[in-house]
């Protein structure tokens, strides 16, 4: 696992929306107890939108960190041949990367200008395009991890 600049922004960003969470969780949770004279009628929306969109980015950070798989360690057991294995994997998680480009480009387009019921400002669109950037992401990220592989596999160091 490398401490790049990819890791180090999805962490932040994944902690950012963590904390967001926790802060409208916290709000919802008060709010049972102590009569607050505004609406809190968008908290539930907009913990439930910050847990998808957090799943979302974290998508390609996991995979890149050979934390997508959770049966991994049980192959490296199994076999010293695992980046054979995953050349499978990772073709496969190519081809449905950019059908989710696809369709996150399809759905942006009939999504329209809608937004969500209770915060009307975010615009469905946008988890689309969030949508489909992450799986760009994740695409570039199986390409990449796909050369390393087949590098090792040609160089001789597939254990």
């Amino acid at each position: 696992m490398g401490s790049d600049w990819f890791d180090k922004v999805t962490v932040a960003i994944g902690v950012i929306m963590l904390n967001v969470m926790l802060v409208v969780g916290i709000i919802q949770v008060l709010n049972r107890y102590v009569d607050v004279s505004i609406e809190l009628y968008w908290t539930y929306e907009v913990a439930r939108t910050t847990l998808a969109l957090m799943t979302i980015i974290a998508i390609p950070y996991l995979f890149r960190n050979d934390a997508d798989i959770s049966f991994l360690p049980v192959l490296r057991r199994v076999t010293s041949r695992t980046n054979q294995f995953l050349l499978v994997r990772n073709v496969l998680m190519g081809a449905l990367s950019v059908i989710f480009v696809w369709s996150a480009y399809l759905a942006y387009g009939t999504a329209g200008d809608t937004g969500l019921p209770t915060i009307s400002w975010f615009k469905v669109g946008w988890g689309y395009l969030l949508f489909g950037a992450a799986a760009a992401v994740l695409f570039v990220v199986v390409i990449g991890d796909t050369k390393r592989r087949v590098d090792e596999i040609r160089g001789g160091s597939d254990v």
